[in-house]
Formats: structure tokens, C-alpha cells, sequence
């Protein structure tokens, strides 16, 4: 049995599973590409009602510029 990650919106009380399935294929390819040539873990996503969905990942992935020497 795989192990299932469940995101939820926490604010939303008595939050559970609906039986309402999309298909998201782009999204499964994409979540398994940066795990496996990344050294982290897609935790979480965001969905601000637009056509893309940014994944939580952790350890986030440092960019150019943000800081780090």
C-alpha cells in the first residue's frame, strides 16, 4: 500500500475526502521529477484559483540571489 499525502486547507473545519477525482497527470510527472533530482520532498501545494498550482517543498530549493553565500 503506497503511502498517501494529504493536503488540506486547516481553516476549514471538519475538512474530508469528497470521492471527486481529477486527473493530474502533469502534476504527478512534475512532483516525481524535482523528488527524484532533488535532495527533498513536495509537502504541500498552493492553489490561488489561477492555472497553477506551486508546490511546498522541503527543504525548499535555494535560488540565485536569495540570500545565500
Amino acid at each position: 500500500m503506497n503511502a498517501e499525502r494529504v493536503m488540506i486547507d486547516i481553516k476549514v473545519n471538519h475538512a474530508q475526502r469528497s470521492g471527486y477525482f481529477v486527473r493530474c497527470h502533469g502534476l504527478k510527472q512534475s512532483i516525481e521529477k524535482i523528488e527524484s533530482l532533488q535532495d527533498t520532498r513536495v509537502v504541500g501545494l498552493v492553489y490561488d484559483g489561477g492555472n497553477s498550482i506551486e508546490l511546498i517543498l522541503d527543504p525548499p530549493l535555494i535560488k540565485i540571489g536569495d540570500g545565500e553565500e
